[in-house]
């Protein structure tokens, strides 16, 4: 099965952006159909109709080009969100559409993620956790980032009091670890019926308290 690309970059792109990218998707929908366990560099180049040899110019193994998958998945995560938040302009509807849209991105990939794993045993598993666990890790520093950039924006409009750097961080945490939670529970009852007003709720509860 071939792709086509043809009409999915810019004009700016060069050949290698393009084949590099060619790489990471090809790979990410043959992934979804037969977990990673499954795909070898022969069904990539097969897939995109380019030899194992341009695969290899990029990718030393199957290893690199999952880790290259994944990685690029937080920044397409990322970018999602920030759009969202960029749609927005008060404190409140920026933390909320964070929030609503960190819960949608994860569900969006909920099938890819489990698709992954298809046929791994135990110790592929603990290894692939591992990995998870160190992508989780960039994905949590992306999205404090952009929590404490619109608190600071806050502060500096004068729109919030000032909050030292060590409360932000326990905010931000809290925010986080209380968004996960929230998908988690709604995800284990397959039920998002509620998610925008419990959202809201946890949306007004930090930006009550920033602004006390």
């Amino acid at each position: 099965m071939q792709y086509n690309y043809s009409s999915m970059y810019s004009s700016t792109d060069t050949e290698q952006d393009i084949l590099s990218r060619q790489i990471l998707e090809t790979a990410s929908q043959l992934y979804l159909k037969y977990g990673y366990k499954k795909v070898t560099m022969d069904d990539i180049s097969k897939a995109i109709g380019k030899s194992r040899s341009s695969i290899y110019y990029y990718y030393k193994n199957r290893d690199e080009v999952f880790q290259a998958v994944m990685g690029t998945l937080v920044v397409e995560i990322i970018n999602e969100i920030e759009t969202a938040m960029e749609g927005v302009s008060s404190i409140h509807d920026k933390i909320q559409m964070f929030c609503l849209t960190k819960i949608k991105s994860s569900e969006d990939r909920k099938s890819f993620f489990t698709a992954v794993e298809a046929g791994m045993n135990a110790q592929e598993k603990s290894q692939h956790s591992k990995f998870m666990g160190i992508l989780h890790q960039r994905l949590m520093t992306a999205e404090t980032a952009l929590i404490k950039k619109v608190i600071s924006e806050n502060i500096e409009n004068k729109k919030i009091p000032s909050v030292k750097q060590e409360t932000q961080e326990t905010v931000v945490f809290i925010l986080l670890s209380s968004i996960r939670g929230i998908k988690r529970e709604m995800a284990l009852k397959n039920d998002f019926s509620n998610v925008k007003h419990t959202v809201n709720t946890l949306t007004s509860m930090i930006v009550n308290w920033l602004k006390s």
